[in-house]
């Protein structure tokens, strides 16, 4: 764990230079400079037709990273049910390869077991694409099992599968809890308290969590839950982006955000925690750059300007 550095010397250019791979050493590279808040963009592939364009896609890629926003990829469930997973697969390899400075983040879905499919053969596929993109270099955002909702699962069995499916991983993963105003199927997904006790199963493995129930105040109640544990939180939420990233409620006025507790080591970078969101959300592609600008704001100590920016953007 590190402490907050000063804000002192900022600058508006994001820092780069940092594998993805370097998740998993334990090691804050030396001479970077702590992120304040982190962003994973959504990035389809580039495609001619039915066939993957891999150039383009690489470029694309490179563009973002050097915004100083990281991957994700494979949440977009449509471009997931046409690519198929090999073919996910590929793009995740290729993409670690590239070390871009941000960082990646790739979904491991139940999907190519099938929506009908068992619980145990959900749990199979998600444990064979996570570990692959764990080998691939990226950090693993594990996608919710359906079958668990289909079947009406309890909390204690939620909490029981998850503890199977966090054994057979290496870690970092993330979690992903999608609500039904994006996936009506996953109504009453993590019933109870089953979220929580899931998040401290192992919080060395499990680093954080994306959020995606479009609740901004279960947002900030279950943030400030996973800050005690060194976990970080990813806002899924477009509409309330600008001020979970802040660190403030959507009606607050002012912009004075809450300064950052410590820093934890996540794909090889040292991010900020505290009260505050970072993101990883879809959709936003077209935005990158002004996002990129707003960022840079931030770390430059201007909230106001971060707000505006975002909002404008």
């Amino acid at each position: 764990m590190l402490q907050p550095q000063s804000k002192s010397g900022a600058s508006a250019a994001r820092p780069s230079e940092t594998p993805a791979g370097a998740a998993r050493s334990g090691q804050v590279p030396r001479g970077e400079r702590p992120l304040l808040r982190m962003c994973f963009l959504s990035v389809r592939a580039q495609r001619i037709g039915d066939e993957i364009d891999w150039e383009e896609s690489a470029a694309e890629q490179r563009h973002l990273a050097e915004l100083g926003l990281g991957l994700a990829l494979g949440l977009d469930p449509t471009e997931r049910a046409e690519l198929g997973w090999e073919r996910l697969h590929e793009l995740v390899r290729r993409t670690g390869a590239l070390a871009l400075a941000q960082g990646l983040v790739a979904c491991a879905s139940c999907e190519p077991a099938g929506s009908a499919a068992s619980i145990d053969a959900q749990l199979e596929a998600v444990v064979q694409q996570t570990n692959a993109i764990e080998e691939a270099g990226g950090v693993p955002l594990i996608l919710p099992l359906v079958a668990l909702s289909r079947r009406r699962c309890k909390e204690d069995e939620y909490v029981e599968v998850y503890r199977t499916l966090l054994a057979r991983v290496s870690g970092p993963v993330l979690l992903d809890w999608t609500g039904p105003k994006l996936r009506p199927e996953l109504l009453d997904y993590f019933p109870g308290k089953s979220f929580e006790r899931v998040m401290a199963l192992d919080p060395t493995k499990v680093r954080g969590a994306r959020f995606a129930l479009l609740d901004v105040a279960r947002e900030v109640r279950l943030r400030r839950e996973l800050l005690g544990r060194d976990q970080l939180l990813f806002t899924a939420d477009r509409a309330h982006l600008a001020r979970l990233l802040l660190g403030v409620n959507p009606g607050q006025t002012g912009a004075a955000a809450p300064q950052p507790a410590r820093y934890v080591e996540f794909g090889g970078r040292a991010l900020a925690l505290g009260d505050f969101s970072h993101a990883l959300v879809a959709g936003l592609e077209g935005r990158a750059e002004a996002l990129a600008q707003a960022l840079a704001l931030l770390d430059a100590g201007d909230a106001e300007g971060f707000l505006e920016r975002v909002s404008a953007g």
